[in-house]
């Protein structure tokens, strides 16, 4: 049985509205991927057929370092997290992978980093009572609001630390206040060293979306654990249920902070590259073993910031 007969009938019928041309344009020369959001009215969720979890996990167990023990799972959101907002081909995309996104978030025993917004974090935190660590990055929480917080682990101890940074890097205008800087990104490498220490034990790390900057502090603390960003990428573009990216400039600041030599900021330049060309492969009906390949093709040989900017400019809204 084919297991990915459905969703290349899917690539078929998308490529049948570009009346004979590719349905993938070059955006800029050099890049790959589409001018994507393929037309959202010829995606059929019938037309789509999940993976196996076990034909991921066997993807990600090919690239996991050897000599580090337990590599900890990597969770976005909760599995289904606002699927009926999402647009139709976002939709697709997760019923592809939401298998392995359930059986990752229900396995209460293996180690986790779990990244959230403001809409799953409560729910992350009841369902995932071995979590030890949370950290907001965005702004700080007091009182009632910081309370509520370590009342949804009751007794359970949990370290909380909270970093008042804003969303920012070279996609956008200078923000006046909390850019990310050294100054305040120092205090949150030096937590993720705290975890560290601890036993990096299960772990909740939520901005206002968990899309940026929880997500390049994911990165970061995952990197940490296997020793490469560029798997730790790839480990975090596989989680991705809704959109995922990457926080530039918190991972330019806190690479030489943890010795990674350029690697973690490589990778985080190259997220939102690799979250897009994971979605057209899942769409045209790709089989496991070529997604890894093309997720480590582009992690291997990094788009500098200059080529990463040239992509998100012309993939906005994908």
């Amino acid at each position: 049985m084919n297991l990915f007969r459905k969703t290349r009938n899917l690539a078929t019928t998308l490529h049948s509205w570009a009346a004979g041309k590719p349905l993938l344009q070059k955006m800029v020369p050099g890049l790959e991927g589409a001018s994507f959001p393929p037309p959202q009215d010829k995606i059929s969720l019938d037309d789509i057929e999940p993976w196996p979890s076990h034909e991921v996990e066997a993807l990600l167990d090919r690239i996991n370092p050897t000599d580090v023990g337990v590599v900890p799972k990597f969770c976005h959101h909760v599995p289904g997290y606002d699927r009926n907002w999402m647009r139709p081909d976002r939709q697709a995309v997760q019923k592809i992978l939401l298998p392995f996104h359930e059986k990752l978030y229900g396995d209460l025993t293996r180690p986790g980093i779990h990244v959230a917004a403001g809409g799953s974090w409560e729910y992350i935190l009841e369902d995932h009572p071995e979590i030890r660590f949370f950290t907001l990055v965005g702004w700080h929480l007091y009182g009632d609001d910081l309370e509520a917080v370590h009342a949804l682990q009751g007794e359970k101890p949990l370290t909380v630390r909270t970093f008042e940074i804003e969303d920012w890097d070279n996609r956008e205008e200078q923000k006046e206040y909390h850019a990310p800087s050294e100054e305040n990104v120092r205090p949150l490498v030096d937590f993720l060293n705290e975890w560290q220490a601890a036993g990096s034990p299960s772990f909740l790390i939520r901005c206002a979306a968990g899309q940026y900057r929880s997500a390049a502090t994911a990165l970061a603390a995952h990197s940490m654990m296997t020793g490469d960003p560029r798997v730790s990428a790839i480990h975090l573009i596989i989680a991705g249920i809704d959109k995922i990216d990457s926080n530039w400039e918190i991972a330019r600041i806190a690479d030489p902070m943890l010795g990674f030599g350029g690697r973690l900021h490589a990778a985080a330049l190259n997220v939102q590259r690799a979250y897009h060309e994971r979605n057209r492969l899942l769409l045209e009906g790709t089989t496991p073993g070529e997604l890894l390949e093309r997720l480590q093709y582009i992690f291997e040989n990094p788009w500098d910031e200059e080529q990463a900017l040239a992509h998100d400019k012309k993939s906005v809204g994908g």
